[in-house]
């Protein structure tokens, strides 16, 4: 029997050739996984990390520094109006509303203060430092209101600007400026005025006007600009001088009063009394005052702040005196006028550190919180908003009534904040 042989140098009996075969074979497809590989890399659109290394942020922000009262936030891109709080961060494009007797100061980072009156709306515009050039923009828009401002010095490389905008006109502010400008909510209309410094006024309708010290301007609702006027001087106060001290025996029956200087070229004066130096919810708001004093009758025990403005003949009212703060008190041991009135606390909400207050006392009784008055229903009921101290721990509310016969009574609750 004779077995098939394959002939010599058949591949059949080459162990060698296989293991070659199998190698090259292995070799080509690993170079063809590779340079595949590297063409999708090449020519495939590459998403993005799915955590990027951050880089440097150029937006900056601003911060309450001081509230009075119930004032609204609207963030940008949301619907609904938030309480504000002095943790809350602004930023470019957010809303700040203030009601009726509420106030907000808003500090931007580069220390531009904005202090915001009542009834008034604002939109953030710009928080704004280039990482590179480190200038520095910020820019809020007043819709309606009033706004009092105070740009900060801003020298050498971190120099930048401060723009004011309404619906007709649009304001950039020097270094170190102060003024305010007041917006009419129907018409748009804006009263303009530079108390120190500079501001570099633009009209919708393209005019340009320069302001200084104590000048100011109105636009109308067209945008056109009146003539430029000379605002009068703050006037200087004289008594009660800031931090007196002034004893009466029976203060719903003793007399105070308030004199200044006579402001070269006024006619009338605005004199404004509050238990706060925000003075939005003023015991006293007397306007077209003639005389240089105004006597105050049954200021009861407190502590108050006082200021004044000049107004010349055109109607132009200047800038506000920096502000007195005195002290009425009564004698230790000296009776009081009254028996003390009913007053009842029906309940405390806190919020950051905006406390909400309710209660009840007698009809024609006056309510203070930590020295704040309060809005008193004629049936006696208040609700209010106050804000308390940037003090994390146990902080003491004092709530003091005063009644009709000159009696009072405190009730004191303690609140913890975080």
């Amino acid at each position: 029997m004779s077995g098939r042989q394959n002939p010599k140098g058949s591949v059949d009996d080459d162990p060698e050739w296989f293991t070659v075969s199998y190698r090259s074979i292995a070799i080509v497809a690993l170079v063809v996984v590779v340079v595949g590989g590297a063409l999708v890399y090449r020519f495939l659109p590459r998403s993005a990390p799915a955590n990027p290394a951050p880089a440097e942020s150029a937006l900056v922000t601003a911060r309450f520094t001081a509230l009075e009262g119930s004032v609204k936030v609207r963030p940008f891109g949301k619907l609904e109006w938030l309480s504000a709080d002095s943790a809350m961060v602004l930023h470019k494009g957010d809303l700040v509303r203030t009601g009726a007797g509420t106030t907000a100061e808003v500090t931007f980072f580069d220390g531009t203060v904005v202090h915001v009156r009542p009834e008034s709306l604002i939109k953030i515009e710009e928080a704004f430092e280039d990482p590179a050039t480190k200038r520095r923009k910020v820019a809020w828009h007043i819709n309606s209101g009033e706004v009092n401002f105070k740009t900060s010095e801003r020298r050498g490389a971190s120099s930048g600007s401060a723009e004011i905008s309404t619906p007709t006109v649009r304001v950039t502010q020097g270094e170190a400026a102060a003024g305010g400008i007041r917006v009419d909510e129907a018409t748009g209309e804006a009263n303009l005025r530079q108390f120190t410094g500079r501001g570099q006024a633009e009209t919708s309708s393209g005019e340009k006007i320069e302001l200084t010290d104590n000048q100011g301007v109105k636009v109308d609702r067209s945008g056109k600009a009146g003539p430029k006027i000379t605002l009068p001087d703050a006037p200087t106060l004289q008594a009660p001088p800031h931090q007196a001290e002034i004893s009466y025996g029976d203060p719903s029956r003793a007399t105070t009063a308030l004199v200044w200087k006579a402001v070269p070229g006024a006619v009338a004066y605005n004199v404004m009394l509050d238990y706060s130096p925000f003075f939005n919810r003023p015991v006293v708001d007397q306007r077209g005052v003639r005389e240089t004093t105004v006597e105050l009758r049954g200021l009861e025990a407190g502590k108050y702040y006082w200021r004044v403005s000049a107004v010349d003949t055109a109607g132009s009212e200047g800038p506000y005196s920096n502000f007195a703060r005195f002290a009425v008190s009564r004698p230790a041991g000296a009776a009081s006028a009254g028996p003390p009135p009913p007053l009842t606390l029906e309940g405390l909400d806190l919020r950051g550190t905006i406390l909400q207050i309710k209660g009840r006392t007698e009809p024609g009784a006056t309510v203070t919180v930590n020295g704040q008055k309060v809005d008193v229903q004629n049936d006696g009921s208040f609700n209010e908003f106050v804000t308390l101290a940037e003090r994390p721990g146990t902080q003491t509310v004092v709530v003091r009534a005063v009644g009709v016969a000159g009696g009072t009574r405190e009730a004191r609750r303690s609140v913890e904040v975080r």
